[in-house]
């Protein structure tokens, strides 16, 4: 049997969240900013009568992460830069609008699996349009967003201008007065910018004409702090987000990243080129920020969408279910597996249904779903209301996928696996050899703290274990 004091994985993986952390939380509310027929402005003004004041889900919930690999990722590449197959599309305006695309592939599946491949495998996009603000347009939102007073407010680096699709600053107990932080300014500017221009391109580019704003927010990092990094994740809340540059990208060195698999070394840095500069990606792309130099600060606005109205008012995803249940997609398999393991944005607790998807995308090749039911696993097999047989049975289980993560290339794997096989736990024998290869496995990916445990000699002491 396992002693659950000996080896806590559940704490080590509890500081690993692979989804966005603060879509993650949600305040209540109970009216969305847009629907088909109706212009944001008027729904913003229905919600000031009914909007109850309540903190930001996102204060203090988006500081960033330490810097991981110093050096830079390779340079996402769009399709069209080989084979002209950008997407052209004509604006109402007159002209012609390019919008260019990147499929994203994703961890191949193991080489004995018989499994069948996802409908959408190796077929998830990124879509980039040069130029879908103006430099002008840009501008004004970034230099409102510093005005503001809203990234001093809780630390949070962002400034937040709508919330569970409503804007921040419509009900009498939101607004601010005086010189307190206020969103207002940027509203006023980023209304128009959503009705006509950022809202029409998401619905075209999703084809879904009811996609509707949940949330919005002006992003800043700055190179001169250490905490410039906001950590690998999904967008679990949101159908599609939306990112534009307001500032000049070659004033800032590093920004936006898609990471298609397990391995840090399949990160993609996504190249803007100027201000206004935007990209739409799915749930389905794992993504991230790393800023690591640059003479000034690096502003971004993120805009998520739901599907509908209706999803952002009930705060819940059914693309995610829907996906995974037409077993279209690893990555939706992985997210609906962690809705029903925690019961998250109506999804009712399930563990069993959520080991059942876990499995489904191990199978495929997806190590972040192996790591997830390995952690799973390992809880169940601290539980004092099963037989020893049963403990021994999952502790073995839970061994199994954490060390098929690891081999996939997750960090936090290694880095757990490393642990594993230096202090004996689990059911394995203490291997330093095996424990130094894991943990340097893990410290090229960034891991930290598989660095301090390699570069403290101390712990490599027999009396340590």
């Amino acid at each position: 049997s396992i002693l659950c004091t000996s080896f806590c994985r559940i704490r080590i993986a509890t500081a690993f969240s692979p989804l966005s952390g603060g879509l993650n939380y949600h305040a209540t509310s109970n009216i969305s900013l847009f629907s088909a027929s109706k212009t944001s402005s008027e729904v913003a003004d229905q919600s000031k009568r009914t909007k109850p004041f309540t903190p930001s889900k996102f204060a203090a919930l988006m500081a960033g992460e330490v810097s991981s690999p110093s050096s830079g990722f390779e340079s996402l590449r769009w399709d069209d830069e080989d084979d002209n197959a950008s997407i052209v599309r004509r604006r109402g305006g007159g002209g012609d609008d390019v919008v260019h695309t990147a499929v994203l592939p994703d961890d191949e599946a193991p080489p004995n699996s018989s499994s069948i491949l996802p409908s959408l495998h190796n077929r998830r996009a990124l879509y980039y349009h040069p130029s879908l603000l103006t430099k002008d347009e840009s501008s004004s939102l970034q230099k409102a967003a510093e005005a503001s007073g809203l990234f001093e407010e809780f630390d949070s680096r962002c400034a937040v201008v709508i919330e569970d699709g409503m804007y921040q600053d419509q009900d009498k107990d939101v607004v601010s007065t005086g010189n307190a932080p206020s969103s207002s300014t940027i509203a006023s500017l980023l209304r128009p910018i959503l009705d006509t221009t950022i809202v029409p391109w998401a619905r075209e580019m999703c084809n879904i004409p009811s996609l509707t704003v949940a949330d919005a927010l002006i992003r800043s990092y700055d190179p001169a702090e250490e905490r410039q990094d906001l950590a690998t994740h999904y967008d679990n809340t949101a159908y599609a987000t939306v990112v534009v540059a307001l500032n000049d990208p070659t004033e800032y060195e590093g920004g936006l990243f898609v990471q298609t698999g397990a391995n840090v070394n399949t990160r993609k840095s996504v190249p803007f080129s100027s201000p206004g500069d935007a990209v739409l990606h799915r749930f389905d792309v794992q993504h991230g920020v790393n800023v690591r130099s640059g003479k000034k600060k690096r502003f971004s606005l993120v805009i998520w969408f739901g599907e509908d109205e209706d999803s952002v008012v009930t705060k819940t995803v059914p693309w995610v279910r829907r996906e995974a249940e037409e077993c279209a997609s690893v990555h939706a398999a992985f997210l609906y597996a962690v809705n029903s393991q925690s019961g998250l944005y109506g999804v009712d607790t399930n563990v069993q249904l959520a080991k059942e998807y876990y499995v489904w995308a191990s199978d495929r090749g997806h190590g972040l779903s192996a790591y997830c039911l390995s952690n799973l696993l390992f809880k169940e097999a601290c539980s004092n209301d099963i037989s020893t047989e049963e403990q021994n049975t999952l502790q073995e289980q839970s061994l199994m996928y954490l060390k098929l993560s690891a081999e996939r290339g997750l960090a936090h794997a290694q880095h757990e696996l490393g642990v594993t096989y230096k202090q004996g736990y689990s059911g394995v024998q203490s291997d330093f050899e095996m424990a130094r290869y894991w943990l340097m496995l893990a410290q090229k990916q960034g891991h930290g703290a598989s660095s301090q445990i390699l570069n403290d000699p101390s712990r490599w002491e027999v009396s340590h274990l």
